[in-house]
């Protein structure tokens, strides 16, 4: 069987450290783990990444790097793809194997990491197009635009956690909501 190469290996690598995130926890990415799922040997791995922190690690940026919201004219749009967005981190099941990471894991280091290359980097990107939505003058300037995020962020998580579907109206509903209580003239 002739191996992949480049970015493909890469790939199979990050493909089996998420798939064991989702469905063991954090504890079960270990290089070896991870060997045995993507089929890459153990020397290749350790060729690319010091220990299981620099797998997840590059993992997670390569996650980070998809679905990144570009901003247009119109603040509520954005806030909608944002919200798909997450919404679809989560149906590609690795959303669920992220928050499995922050929930499960004991380990200090694997938390942090998993904030600081994806989440925190998506969040603020949220929060930015919000700022930049007070400076336009389409949300209101004492907007408290980082809660405002993390309502959204929690929304989804409940969201899937109870039904698992995000039909449109559900997310119309959320930017509905968001615009009543942003918009300077309470969304009417």
């Amino acid at each position: 069987m002739r191996v992949a190469r480049g970015g493909q290996v890469d790939q199979r690598i990050h493909e089996a450290a998420m798939a064991l995130l989702r469905a063991y926890g954090p504890a079960a990415v270990t290089i070896e783990a991870v060997a045995a799922e993507s089929g890459v040997a153990r020397t290749t791995i350790y060729r690319r990444h010091r220990d299981r922190g620099e797998v997840l690690e590059s993992a997670l940026k390569e996650i980070a790097a998809t679905n990144v919201l570009v901003p247009t004219a119109d603040v509520w749009a954005d806030m909608r793809t944002a919200i798909e967005i997450t919404i679809a981190t989560f149906q590609q099941n690795r959303g669920v194997g992220v928050f499995m990471g922050l929930v499960q894991s004991g380990d200090p280091e694997l938390v942090e990491l998993i904030r600081e290359k994806l989440l925190r980097p998506r969040m603020e990107l949220g929060v930015r197009r919000l700022r930049a939505g007070i400076a336009t003058g389409q949300v209101r300037a004492d907007a408290e635009v980082e809660t405002v995020a993390d309502l959204v962020l929690g929304a989804v998580a409940a969201r899937f956690a109870h039904a698992g579907t995000f039909p449109p109206e559900w997310i119309d509903s959320v930017v509905a909501l968001m615009r009543r209580a942003l918009e300077p003239d309470g969304g009417r």
